[in-house]
């Protein structure tokens, strides 16, 4: 089993990923290409140079391709590093106090965990022996046998519903959702608890159609497994500046916006009045 993985960053003191105090380890690389995508950075799976011009100061010291790293004003950073499952279960241990006391513990996400299933396994299952919580949070675009691995070491999943038709589903993400829908039905017959997480894109999802059709898929869903509820997660263009920074391949990045309130109150209540706990934001 692969014992090492791409991480582009470990956040401390989470609180939106799942329940508790969490640590948030973000693997690199994505099969899908959002084109709102808030963390573009973890699309590629190899680790890559951001620039960031507003820092830069033209010292020069960059010229030095094998030092990268150094640049003295943080303008040229490195974006991923490989780690081993015991370099970041050292990280994941130090953090065990505040799991405990605040029910908490550890999600893993991206870009997307499952496309480093190895990696993701073995730290899954690193968690487990030491009895710390496990949060999944993905698109679920992978191969169903990856998907029944991860369910059985999982505590939580965090499945994010981009939009229900399948092919405007291809045209904003590059993939269509027929295998996300398929593995999410698996997820709900397990039996694990899990919630569905919506980026709310304004003429994208917002639609009446498109909520119409999520709200009778989360029925199903609900009928059949242990779904905790539904969280709104309307889109900011953040990703935009990063994308900026990217000195390789750049990502396919569009200009988008928050559904109007009105809008969003009115999602939030035909969810609710069909029983689910609906939450806005994380």
């Amino acid at each position: 089993m692969v014992r090492k993985g791409c991480v582009f960053d470990i956040k401390r003191y989470a609180i939106h990923d799942g329940p508790g105090i969490r640590m948030n380890i973000f693997f690199k690389g994505c099969p899908l290409s959002c084109m709102w995508c808030h963390n573009p950075e973890g699309q590629d799976p190899d680790p890559e140079l951001m620039f960031d011009g507003l820092r830069c100061l033209a010292c020069g010291a960059c010229q030095d391709r094998s030092l990268p790293e150094e640049c003295p004003s943080g303008a040229l950073q490195r974006c991923g590093k490989y780690m081993s499952v015991e370099q970041v279960m050292e990280i994941i241990l130090r953090e065990r106090l505040f799991f405990d006391r605040s029910g908490g513990g550890v999600t893993f996400t991206g870009g997307e965990p499952l496309m480093q299933p190895d990696f993701l396994i073995g730290l899954l299952q690193a968690c487990k022996e030491s009895g710390i919580d496990r949060a999944v949070d993905t698109s679920l675009y992978a191969p169903g046998k990856v998907v029944r691995q991860v369910i059985s070491l999982t505590t939580l999943f965090l499945a994010d519903v981009k939009i229900m038709d399948p092919l405007k589903h291809k045209q904003y993400t590059g993939v269509d959702n027929i295998l996300i829908h398929k593995n999410l039905f698996l997820v709900a017959r397990s039996g694990v608890p899990f919630l569905l997480r919506i980026p709310l894109v304004h003429g994208v999802n917002d639609t009446e159609k498109e909520t119409d059709l999520l709200a009778r898929f989360a029925v199903r869903l609900r009928d059949m497994g242990n779904l905790k509820g539904i969280h709104l997660l309307p889109c900011h263009n953040y990703g935009q500046g990063k994308t900026m920074r990217m000195t390789g391949k750049k990502v396919q990045q569009g200009s988008f916006s928050t559904p109007p309130v009105q809008v969003i109150d009115s999602i939030m209540l035909k969810l609710r009045a069909l029983g689910f706990r609906v939450v806005k934001g994380g």
